[in-house]
């Protein structure tokens, strides 16, 4: 059978995604029929969670950079069975629960609100710190990654580079990036903007990078493997994708890599979208359908992910009734909520800086928040923040 199956659950995501833009008459199929391969390998295959309990703390978490990217994200959620047919058919609808852009709904498996490109970067960055701050603290066995799925666009924005660089320093093994390389943005090919070479910069913040075909299972599962076996780094997986992969013309050519299925329906775009069905394996006159086959799959992986996760919670009992008070701490900790705290007790002199107040108050806090970070871009002697330890 090979990959068969798998690659056919991948074009069900392509299908989704392109008829999600073609009835609202709005959004980007393109990339989402480019990402597709990836995100399907990842959710079957690699992503844990407990798809019985969204919330689990020791879930691995997935963010999506690219919001407009969101028919992809809807499209493996509903095989997961977070999202219905229907929610799918009211993409981009005032008041629907499928936004252009995903709004966070963990319950649903969205981790983040999409805006700015680049923001999807850093709150992975952020994740993946909260994670090991969190490890090092209550031990390995709760230990979890962070994926994320970037596009050329938001590898381009100057916050990635400062989200890029500060996970290489740290050594976020945790860390898996997939950047969707597929050399279209918007309006143009990006080599009309740019002509970095990503890997050699990434490579120098001290990531481990890996280049692979991004469309080939095989290849997706070899990096993935690779990213989850290193100790000591960040990954950054960057595949090369084919924009609008599946999209055809009327008369049955290619229509794949064109910048116009970037960011239009593809029935607007010079694409065929009956052909593009037909040619993916859908009925064009009702393409809102998910394979058997597929069902099946993604029926199995999420059994899978059940009977992985009462295994880990089953640990994480053990843990805690042999680590009562560290157990109470944890949940302190996962609650939210802050401890008491009594800014009274700060002690200020009159005319003091403000810069001097804020030192001591992040002392207080220091001494009494004990899961807050902080952190100062070489600038603690100047703007006290050395005042928390």
């Amino acid at each position: 059978m090979g990959n068969t199956v798998i690659n056919k659950a991948a074009d069900n995501i392509r299908i989704l995604s392109a008829s999600m833009v073609e009835k609202a008459k709005s959004g980007h199929p393109g990339g989402a029929m480019g990402g597709a391969d990836f995100i399907n390998i990842l959710y079957t295959e690699f992503l844990r969670y407990d798809p019985s309990d969204m919330n689990w703390h020791m879930r691995d978490r997935f963010f999506l950079d690219p919001g407009h990217m969101s028919p992809m994200l809807y499209s493996v959620l509903c095989l997961s069975g977070y999202y219905s047919l229907e929610d799918l058919k009211e993409f981009r609808q005032w008041g629907s629960c499928t936004p252009g852009h995903p709004e966070v709904d963990v319950a649903r498996g969205v981790e983040n609100t999409s805006g700015p490109l680049g923001q999807g970067h850093t709150m992975a960055v952020g994740a993946a710190i909260a994670e090991r701050f969190l490890v090092a603290r209550f031990g390995e066995w709760m230990s979890h990654r962070t994926y994320a799925y970037i596009s050329d666009g938001g590898i381009q924005e100057e916050i990635s580079q400062s989200a890029g660089r500060i996970a290489g320093y740290l050594g976020l093994s945790n860390l898996v990036l997939f950047f969707d390389s597929n050399d279209i943005q918007l309006s143009t090919d990006t080599s009309a903007v740019t002509c970095e070479n990503t890997a050699m910069k990434y490579e120098a913040w001290g990531w481990n990078v890996l280049t692979i075909d991004g469309n080939d299972a095989d290849q997706i599962r070899m990096a993935l493997r690779n990213a989850n076996n290193e100790e000591n780094r960040p990954t950054l997986i960057i595949g090369k994708t084919i924009m609008g992969l599946g999209a055809r013309t009327a008369d049955g050519g290619s229509f794949e890599r064109k910048c116009a299925t970037h960011g239009m329906p593809l029935g607007e775009s010079g694409a065929s979208f009956e052909m593009s069905m037909q040619n993916l394996g859908a009925d064009p006159a009702n393409p809102f359908q998910i394979f058997p086959e597929v069902s099946e799959l993604y029926a199995k992986s999420l059994e899978n992910k059940r009977l992985a996760a009462s295994v880990r919670k089953a640990e994480q009992l053990k843990w805690e009734k042999e680590n009562s008070e560290l157990a109470a701490k944890l949940n302190r900790f996962l609650s939210g909520e802050l401890p008491e705290l009594d800014f009274t007790s700060v002690e200020y002199t009159e005319n003091i800086a403000s810069r001097v107040a804020s030192s001591n108050v992040l002392a207080y806090l220091a001494k009494n928040v004990e899961n807050m970070i902080v952190s100062s871009a070489d600038l603690a002697n100047s703007d006290k923040t050395d005042g928390f330890p």
